[in-house]
């Protein structure tokens, strides 16, 4: 396989296995119960916890050493910032008022995931633009890994952005559409990383815990306490069973 083919094969992998996780949406052949929609809530929180958390708080932390002792730093901030945008998108919609309940959620939980698809595919594409630049083997069988690693987990986060959204439209296809489109940026926004290599990096501790606040605050306004209400033993289980699952496969292909 050429280099570019490497290119092409690790920018689409992260595409289509998030496209593969949203196909979860057709498994159902009818609208699922109380129970079974407490659980997909929960499922979805924990995998978006521990993406949060492995993905993206603790990359940005460990990109942000030359801060020194104030290390925390970009990511507390961004961290805040990426909260502090889920309140105000929260607030213009209340403002705006055309939007029932159940969208004002799935809205969020769609730019929630699309924001955390950003810097997975930023990171791929830097890890492909070092590679290409020093024409090194090593470089991009290691590029090639990192796709592929993205692209396993984002099976289960493309389950967790187009489930919910197929319960707040009551539409199969769009919530599938939706997990799809949440995964379009990636791809783009590997682009960007693979001829902004050299300087991306600078702005990556921002944006990885930007997109986890976004997560976070979702994750606490939405999923859990409607998971919860609808039943709260589902819930809690599907958030461990989530958050482990994502554990497991960050670490593991990390």
């Amino acid at each position: 396989m050429s280099d570019v083919s490497k290119i092409i094969f690790g920018f689409s992998f992260i595409f289509f296995m998030t496209t593969l996780g949203s196909l979860a949406v057709f498994l159902f052949k009818k609208d699922v119960g109380i129970k079974t929609s407490a659980l997909i809530n929960g499922f979805s929180a924990g995998i978006m916890l521990a993406a949060s958390i492995w993905s993206l708080i603790l990359p940005a932390i460990e990109q942000s050493e030359s801060y020194g002792d104030l290390s925390f730093l970009p990511a507390a901030i961004g961290f805040l910032a990426g909260c502090g945008f889920i309140v105000l998108m929260d607030l213009l919609c209340k403002k705006i008022g055309k939007e029932s309940d159940g969208m004002k959620k799935s809205s969020k939980i769609f730019i929630a995931m699309t924001l955390h698809n950003i810097p997975e595919g930023l990171a791929v594409g830097v890890a492909f633009g070092g590679a290409w630049a020093l024409a090194d083997p090593v470089l991009f069988a290691m590029a090639v890994s990192l796709a592929v690693g993205m692209g396993i987990q984002n099976i289960p986060e493309g389950a967790a952005v187009a489930l919910p959204m197929k319960e707040a439209t009551g539409s199969k296809l769009k919530g599938f559409l939706c997990g799809v489109s949440s995964a379009i940026v990636e791809p783009i926004a590997a682009v960007i990383g693979f001829f902004l290599a050299t300087s991306i990096s600078v702005i990556m501790p921002w944006v990885l815990s930007f997109a986890a606040g976004a997560m976070f605050l979702v994750i606490l306004t939405e999923l859990l306490p409607e998971g919860y209400e609808k039943n709260h033993n589902f819930c809690i289980w599907g958030s461990i069973l989530g958050f482990v699952l994502m554990m497991i496969l960050d670490v593991a292909l990390g």
